[in-house]
């Protein structure tokens, strides 16, 4: 599937959880200007704003049992985190929409359709698995809530102010059943508008240097058969246009990484710190808590799962960008130039091989991703975290010993 129909997926699904119309063309999906959307999405946010400053103040000032003083925390952190996540990216919309166009356009006229094939079927598997660990996750909240009603409690899954533990009355009810169905809607636009949009267009972006790589082993096997075929003159001529046309495509692709770090950096890094620090909370909870259920103790697995999947996600695939792109330097190196023989010109000669040295000089500083321009978001910066994660969690819990 082309990136052209992927991305427009996104921003019609964008649009119809009310975060706007993040399109680059007019009028194709969605009017988000009209008084309608605009009261639709401004009412979908406060209800989101609204609950997530319910769960802040349960977890400050809240009198709750310790199992949900303990969730009240989890939810308001992690929600307030979602919160900035989605209006980083909302807030800019004209940014957004121009990455989208370049996005599609650079390296589009040498997409092959095995390639693209590929990348799809790697999108789609990362999308599916990570819906089925955050609602995952939520239907573990969901069931334990409802165990909690047959043991003579009440029912819960998001931990508000209002209502208090001992209301057990016909609002409190609603209330608390409400809230769990606008916790089920948020995940949805957490999911389609910032975390799997972000991951799309990382792993498009990934796929563009393989596209141009693929385009310069190319452009070998045409100057090969021009070549053989006594075709010297032409073959240097279609390997100086051709090193040209590369050469700008990577420019281009080294623009947009500027692009995708300004549209996406903070949600990147809002995911190293929401990862870490709030798996470290979970990983306490399941460790120093002696009174979970299996239910109670699978949300908190799935939790942890949910938040560091998603981070492998981002930095395995933020890391494949910067492996692909080092990738290059040796497919324009062998692209044939030293195959020049004497009697090409000499100025043609000299041409190719300014050419070359110009490109492989350029892709030998391959494009890094960074979260807060500092920490690079690579492999190993996955491990890093893990490794901390761990080290911090076995450090309170020793000390709780």
């Amino acid at each position: 599937m082309r990136n052209y129909f992927i991305l427009k997926n996104f921003c019609k699904k964008i649009y119809l959880v009310g975060s706007g119309n993040l399109w680059y063309e007019e009028e194709v999906i969605g009017d988000d200007k009209t008084i309608y959307y605009k009261l639709f999405a401004y009412s979908t946010f406060l209800t989101y704003g609204f609950m997530t400053l319910l769960e802040i103040l349960a977890a400050l000032i809240g009198n709750f049992p310790e199992d949900e003083k303990r969730d009240s925390i989890t939810f308001a952190v992690s929600h307030t985190i979602v919160m900035i996540k989605m209006f980083s990216v909302i807030s800019k919309k004209k940014l957004v929409k121009k990455l989208i166009r370049d996005l599609i356009k650079v390296c589009e006229l040498y997409e092959e359709d095995s390639l693209m094939v590929d990348k799809y079927r790697i999108m789609k598997i990362n999308v599916v698995a990570y819906i089925i660990t955050v609602y995952g996750s939520a239907a573990c909240f969901i069931f334990e809530g409802i165990r909690k009603t047959y043991d003579g409690s009440h029912f819960v899954t998001v931990v508000t102010y209002y209502p208090s533990f001992e209301n057990d009355s016909l609002l409190a009810i609603i209330t608390r059943i409400t809230t769990t169905i606008v916790l089920l809607i948020m995940l949805l636009t957490m999911i389609i508008n910032v975390d799997c949009f972000a991951l799309a267009n990382l792993i498009i972006f990934k796929y563009k240097f393989i596209t141009l790589r693929d385009y310069f082993e190319k452009l070998r096997d045409d100057f090969d058969k021009l070549f053989e075929s006594g075709n010297y003159g032409l073959a240097a001529e279609k390997l100086a246009q051709g090193l040209k046309e590369g050469i700008v495509m990577h420019k281009e692709l080294i623009r947009i990484s500027k692009e995708i770090d300004k549209a996406f950096g903070t949600v990147l890094a809002l995911q190293v710190c929401q990862s870490s620090g709030s798996a470290v909370s979970l990983l306490l909870q399941i460790a120093l808590s002696d009174d979970l259920t299996f239910v109670a103790r699978m949300k908190l697995y799935f939790f942890v799962v949910a938040l560091f999947f998603l981070l492998g996600l981002f930095l395995c695939n933020a890391g494949d960008i910067t492996y692909q792109a080092s990738l290059l330097s040796d497919s324009i190196f062998y692209c044939g130039w030293n195959l020049c023989p004497s009697q090409y010109p000499q100025r043609t000669r000299q041409n190719i091989g300014k050419l070359v040295l110009q490109a492989c000089a350029q892709s030998q500083r391959p494009i890094v991703m960074k979260a807060f321009k500092m920490l690079e978001l690579t492999y190993g910066t996955f491990l890093l975290v893990v490794r901390s994660t761990y080290s911090v969690f076995a450090l309170f819990y020793a000390q709780d010993q």
